[in-house]
């Protein structure tokens, strides 16, 4: 008699594993495609368009991406390393390594290349 109750939990067992994998997929799909085409999930290749910075070191650096041809906008700040010692120029090909801070793409490593 056990037996039977068995057979019938089964695909009732079944549907509800596919709907949780279905569910998760989703869930993890949009983070993977957030970063198609760039080099990293935090790295972006690509040609300086402007820089604004002040006497403190701070300011934005404009990128317009190799792979995906998105711009995009870095704060730069005291913390950012550059590589080698020096400011980008306009029309250069830069490496940003990044972290988004609330919103805020904040440059950690600029690689002159």
């Amino acid at each position: 008699m056990k037996r039977k109750a068995y057979k019938k939990a089964v695909p009732a067992l079944m549907v509800i594993l596919a709907l949780v994998l279905a569910g998760m997929s989703g869930i993890f799909a949009p983070i993977s495609m957030a970063n198609a085409g760039e080099l990293g999930p935090n790295r972006v290749q690509g040609k300086v368009l402007s820089i604004q910075t002040n006497a403190w070191r701070r300011g934005t650096i404009e990128v317009k991406s190799d792979h995906t041809g998105k711009i995009y906008t870095f704060y730069v700040g005291n913390r950012t390393d550059y590589y080698p010692r020096r400011y980008p120029g306009i029309g250069e090909t830069i490496r940003v390594h990044y972290v988004n801070d609330r919103g805020y793409l904040k440059a950690t490593r600029v690689e002159i290349l």
